[in-house]
């Protein structure tokens, strides 16, 4: 993944996160401290949610990291020199682990 779409996908999912705390905080103080219109409540919710689902939405159209397309290799795992048995057996079985779900998900396809 290169810095550029580190850098878009940490943008995206910066605002999915910020509109849904604003709408969060939205409806908290629309329901407990100030009575709005229904219609000034619903246009601002409908356009928080809007704003959200557009932001998750390009969040995980760049979240190239951790979903690899059909037939392309996963990340790949880097192996250190004092790497351990334990924890190549650990990594072992991890990426068997991956492949099982794979697996899974295309028989159900």
């Amino acid at each position: 993944m290169s810095d550029a779409e580190r850098r878009k996908y940490r943008w995206y999912k910066h605002h999915a996160w910020g509109a849904l705390a604003l709408l969060s905080i939205f409806i908290a103080i629309n329901n407990f401290y100030i009575d709005m219109p229904r219609y000034i409540s619903l246009s601002v919710v409908s356009l928080l949610c809007l704003y959200a689902l557009v932001a998750i939405f390009f969040t995980y159209r760049h979240n190239k990291e951790n979903i690899a397309a059909t037939g392309d290799k996963g990340p790949e795992i880097v192996i250190k020199d004092d790497t351990t048995k334990k924890n190549l057996e650990k990594l072992e079985k991890k990426r068997l682990k991956v492949e099982a779900k794979k697996i899974k998900k295309r028989n159900k396809d």
